[in-house]
């Protein structure tokens, strides 16, 4: 069951269109402002996002867009009454969105809202990629791209850092990775080699400064984006 996570500060337009969200058999969340964004989207873990853009709340909807694309590849489907080009250009310079224009009509919702996830699960199908704060990772390309810059990872530096975006905000213990990328039970044997290849990482990572690559003992290793 796919889940829609609907941000919008109108009930009246929020619950009815959750409404029709189950009633197509989607698993839905009903925020009225997106203040706490990045703890309810990692709790939900929604497929796609509903967003009104103007939020009567701490951070509107463009500011809410950017800190989910920041961790997350999630569509977002951006609702607005403003006609603006402004605006446009602000939610299209957030990568996989679109528009629909208030008032809307659900069935529209409904078509672009399918249509983003069609496109999503055809680009998943070809190729996974993660989006990390300005890099763009491609584990099947064993490349990190910042900006112009392309950086070619080796086997275990793609494995390790592939393992650690699944989780991503989460610890993972150094013996389920040396267990998965090294297929080595006796994890002492591998320790320098893990070491070795976290200290390759954060230096390729440290030209982003939101990105924190941490070790700690008794609970593992965990990658997570300010």
């Amino acid at each position: 069951m796919k889940k829609v996570l609907i941000i919008e500060d109108d009930v009246n337009l929020g619950v009815p269109l959750m409404g029709v969200l189950e009633m197509q058999g989607f698993e839905v969340m009903h925020l009225i402002d997106g203040d706490n964004i990045l703890h309810d989207f990692s709790q939900f873990a929604p497929d796609i996002v509903i967003l009104d853009v103007m939020l009567n709340a701490k951070l509107d909807g463009f500011e809410i867009g950017n800190l989910i694309r920041s961790k997350y590849i999630a569509p977002i489907l951006f609702t607005t009454s403003r006609d603006g080009n402004e605006d446009f250009e602000k939610g299209f310079s957030i990568s996989n969105t679109d528009y629909v224009r208030k008032p809307y009509r659900l069935a529209e919702v409904l078509v672009r809202l399918n249509g983003l996830l069609s496109r999503l699960e055809e680009s998943t199908n070809m190729d996974i990629s993660y989006r990390l704060g300005n890099f763009n990772f491609f584990p099947d390309e064993q490349s990190l791209k910042y900006e112009y810059e392309k950086i070619h990872l080796n086997n275990y530096e793609t494995a390790v850092l592939t393992l650690l975006c699944t989780h991503i905000g989460k610890f993972i213990s150094r013996q389920v990775i040396i267990e998965s990328v090294w297929n080595e039970k006796n994890t002492k044997i591998k320790e320098g080699s893990l070491n070795n290849t976290l200290t390759i990482l954060r230096k390729y990572l440290n030209k982003e400064q939101r990105i924190v690559l941490e070790s700690k003992i008794g609970l593992g290793v965990k990658l997570s984006i300010k």
